[in-house]
């Protein structure tokens, strides 16, 4: 005989394992919540008292001076733990030694880069480590064969760019709406709207009174006349019913209206 409680009791145990392996797979495919601070390490011991790099004179052994300029070490602790992008920490720029992981095959890499001075934008990707400085800007590629490759932009990205343009675009037609006068325009346009179908609608109350007033003369000189009229209170009653509707159908024109400047 078949079970049911068993069954259905299977089938739960099946769906609890299954959103196990789901949730600790979604887990491991997170990136580590590294602190931006952590992710980079500045190693400059040869700095000048502003921190900019220090200038070094250096004897050749034969006599002959030449000037040196000792690199500043930038260590990535943490590459490559995910696709993000963060604010990155004050670089004294010159020559400098990265440090990094390479990502597809986690070899300890020393690349040499003249980096720019300043604090830059620093975005991760599986293949790519990029400093954005804005308009300039260094990419370190990994591709799949050789040493990491180091590529010098002078201006801003053609995917960035378009970004520019259309955020420009939407600004500027913010502007242009603003200062035109629409909204005002659209706004004084739906009184005048609001305006006509409150006159429209007394005017027609208006004609419908005027063409039902002969028709009611006519009734009211019949002896039907007094069946419809009632006694004189509810006549009194009647009129100055009428005489308030029409009180406040004035006082609406009124409020609706809109002053005309000359």
């Amino acid at each position: 005989m078949f079970n049911t409680a068993a069954y259905r009791g299977a089938i739960g145990l099946t769906w609890l394992a299954v959103m196990t392996l789901l949730g600790t797979a979604v887990r491991a495919a997170q990136p580590a919540p590294v602190p931006p601070t952590l992710e980079i390490e500045v190693l400059d011991p040869n700095a000048d008292p502003l921190g900019n790099p220090a200038v070094i004179v250096r004897d050749d052994g034969y006599g002959q001076s030449f000037v040196d300029i000792p690199p500043v070490v930038l260590v990535h602790r943490y590459y490559y733990t995910g696709d993000r992008s963060f604010q990155g920490p004050m670089l004294p720029g010159g020559p400098s030694i990265v440090v990094v992981n390479d990502p597809r095959d986690g070899q300890r890499c020393y690349i040499p880069v003249q980096m720019l001075p300043g604090a830059p934008r620093v975005h991760y990707s599986g293949r790519k480590i990029e400093y954005d400085y804005g308009r300039s800007g260094i990419s370190i590629s990994f591709g799949l064969w050789g040493k990491p490759k180091v590529v010098y932009r002078n201006s801003v990205p053609a995917a960035r760019r378009a970004k520019n343009v259309i955020v420009g675009t939407g600004k500027g037609t913010a502007r242009l709406v603003e200062q035109s006068g629409l909204p005002n325009l659209a706004k004084t346009s739906a009184q005048g709207t609001k305006n006509v179908v409150v006159n429209t609608k007394n005017a027609v109350e208006d004609l419908g009174q005027g063409l039902l007033a002969p028709a009611i003369g006519l009734v009211n000189a019949t002896p039907l006349g007094s069946i419809f009229r009632g006694n004189p209170e509810d006549q009194a009653r009647r009129r100055r019913d009428a005489e308030v509707r029409r009180a406040a159908r004035e006082n609406a024109k009124a409020a609706f209206s809109l002053p005309t400047l000359r």
